[in-house]
């Protein structure tokens, strides 16, 4: 198969001038997500049947996805999603309509969030970038659509109607289906409302199926193309894009996993045992940190690419924030600290069968957020910091599915001006493509990091100013904005550099 770089494609965007009467146009399964959303919404409809009583109903749904997994030619996957669809509307009779719409919001938490590619978003970025209005056009219900189309900024969403009366769903679905030729009809309709070009616009699909589209639209592009379409493509000419960093494991996948898990016992046991035996305790959570960043990244494959890198060591002890993205992101950091570094995190981890045993050797401070009084774990860090280490403290909270900032807590920031001490800002850009959220097997992956340079909250005149200009800036550099000086830049912090992070 003949596939186009999706960085040569990206870049065939940016040259072209037609963006006031494009359209993108994009299919859900498989094009922008790894796998079929339908399954998603019918498992969590089988759950909620189940919790009902609705066993007959769900029996029957359940044996339509089994089916439909081992469905063997294109043909029959096609025959089974029509099946399917059918019979999970008829089991939706009487079923309300808000009821459908909170199974898709879990569904959507539940597993396609993970589903989703990180080059599909790199590829709605640039089609936004163009100034192209982003559709999604899909068989899929919108129930299973909007929570993705959200989460993406996706404008419009084309899909088929499941027929509901007071509320409540009648058991049968609207023609026609978004499918096919009903696809095509959809663009045309959106394009003339928007007054757009099909000749300028774009279509995104795995299907020899979407065939009707993809010949009507001026830029037809097929992605993780199905046989029959991969030979039509390749016979007019059609780019190709291959999206791989989403969906069925690797056998190194699952490999990388168990070794790296492996490093992080074998790690653990090791600190334990030094420190039973007396050995220093900050030696011995420096050699921790060092293992497990060294080896635990290696087997990863994790590769690491950093701008900034001179700013890790520039100024110590400090406080160093970063964005949490993954589980990995301990890994990611281990390999570049290395040493004299202690973090905080919330009271959870340390029940966490992957990593809670390996936090506890290495001095973490453990936060409960639930509680009101929390001068032990500011004594505790405070301790930390005069003694020459440095803090390490994810200011978010929690972590976001497709890796945009959420809001900063001022803990960090507060320790920092408490201590005397700068805040050193660690951007990760994509930790989640080696293992999302929710994601249990790791993918070998380069990370780009950016290391902004320190700042010192006490010269921004207070706490609250530094955190709201850092997270600001988080989100400009993680917007594809190019790295340049804060905008505290002129108290003296200089602006990150490309270098090559420590090996």
């Amino acid at each position: 198969m003949t596939t186009t770089a999706l960085s040569d494609h990206l870049q065939n965007l940016e040259d072209r001038g037609d963006s006031n009467r494009a359209v993108a146009f994009f299919d859900l399964d498989r094009t922008l997500i790894a796998g079929y959303s339908i399954v998603g919404l019918a498992w969590e409809r089988v759950r909620h049947g189940l919790t009902r009583g609705e066993v007959r109903d769900s029996v029957d749904i359940l044996g339509h996805l089994l089916r439909r997994q081992h469905g063997r030619t294109a043909r029959l996957r096609k025959n089974r999603y029509h099946r399917l669809v059918d019979r999970l509307s008829q089991s939706l009779a009487g079923v309300a309509e808000e009821t459908l719409a909170r199974l898709g919001e879990q569904a959507y938490r539940n597993g396609i969030a993970r589903s989703i590619y990180s080059e599909s978003i790199a590829l709605l970025e640039a089609h936004r970038r163009a100034g192209h209005r982003l559709v999604i056009v899909t068989a899929a219900t919108r129930y299973q659509v909007e929570p993705i189309a959200k989460a993406l900024g996706i404008d419009e969403v084309c899909c088929t109607g499941l027929e509901v009366a007071n509320g409540r769903f009648t058991g049968r679905t609207l023609a026609p289906l978004c499918y096919g030729e009903g696809k095509a009809m959809a663009a045309r309709r959106v394009c003339k409302r928007v007054r757009a070009s099909l000749r300028h616009s774009y279509f995104y699909s795995d299907s020899a199926d979407d065939l009707p589209l993809l010949r009507a639209v001026g830029h037809p592009v097929a992605v993780n193309a199905s046989e029959k379409l991969a030979v039509h493509a390749r016979s007019k000419g059609w780019p190709q894009l291959d999206f791989e960093s989403r969906g069925r494991p690797s056998a190194e996948a699952v490999v990388r996993t168990m070794l790296t898990l492996q490093t992080v016992a074998a790690s653990t046991a090791i600190s334990a045992v030094a420190r039973k035996f007396s050995a220093g305790r900050i030696s011995t959570t420096n050699r921790l940190t060092r293992l497990v960043g060294e080896i635990g990244a290696g087997f990863a494959g994790i590769d690491l690419e950093v701008e900034g890198a001179e700013h890790l060591k520039k100024e110590r002890p400090a406080v160093f924030i970063f964005n949490h993205q993954s589980m990995l992101d301990a890994l990611v950091l281990a390999h570049m600290l290395r040493e004299d570094v202690v973090a905080l995190c919330k009271r959870e981890m340390q029940r966490n069968p992957f990593l809670g045993a390996l936090l506890e050797q290495a001095d973490t401070i453990f936060v409960d957020r639930e509680s009101q009084d929390q001068s032990a774990v500011l004594k505790r860090a405070l301790g930390v910091l005069e003694e020459g280490r440095s803090l390490l403290v994810a200011p978010e909270g929690t972590r976001s599915t497709l890796g945009e900032i959420q809001p900063f807590k001022h803990g960090a920031f507060f320790l920092a001006k408490k201590a005397g001490v700068p805040v050193v800002p660690i951007v990760l850009h994509n930790v989640k493509d080696a293992l999302p959220n929710g994601g249990l097997l790791i993918r070998a992956t380069t990370i780009r990091v950016t290391v902004l340079p320190p700042v010192h909250p006490d010269r921004l005149g207070g706490v609250r100013r530094a955190c709201a200009a850092v997270e600001s800036r988080y989100s400009e550099v993680l917007s594809g904005s190019a790295i340049a000086a804060l905008p505290f830049a002129a108290i003296g912090a200089e602006s990150g550099i490309n270098a090559r992070g420590p090996r």
